[in-house]
């Protein structure tokens, strides 16, 4: 598989709660239940980590962190999140963030105008 395969996959997996918080993945885990290289392996475990979806320690593997620890900003973790089960909760989410977004940008976007 692709590297934006395996990465949309996992991804979607943690986002929509289907990889709780604490479980742990081994890179020779996802080697085969993706049939994927090591170096995809390597890559998709690397964007999780900066996502702060997952951390990873050797002899442990990789594991999955708490939601409050996400880097709830990511647009491929919001795109996972509304293609998931949990898309209601995620869309109140994003309508609350415009709510408090929008007035201050459109003021100061007319006050620059």
């Amino acid at each position: 598989m692709r590297h934006e395969q395996v990465l949309d996959a996992l991804g979607a997996s943690i986002a929509n709660g289907a990889l709780t918080p604490g479980t742990v993945l081994r890179s020779e885990e996802l080697q085969e239940r993706f049939g994927a290289s090591r170096t995809v392996a390597r890559e998709v475990v690397r964007v999780l980590e900066t996502m702060r979806l997952t951390s990873s320690k050797r002899r442990v593997g990789v594991t999955v962190r708490e939601p409050a620890e996400w880097n709830h900003y990511d647009p491929r973790l919001i795109r996972w999140q509304l293609d998931g089960p949990a898309r209601p909760a995620a869309l109140a989410t994003l309508n609350e963030l415009r709510s408090a977004i929008e007035p201050c940008a459109a003021r100061y976007a007319a006050l620059r105008a």
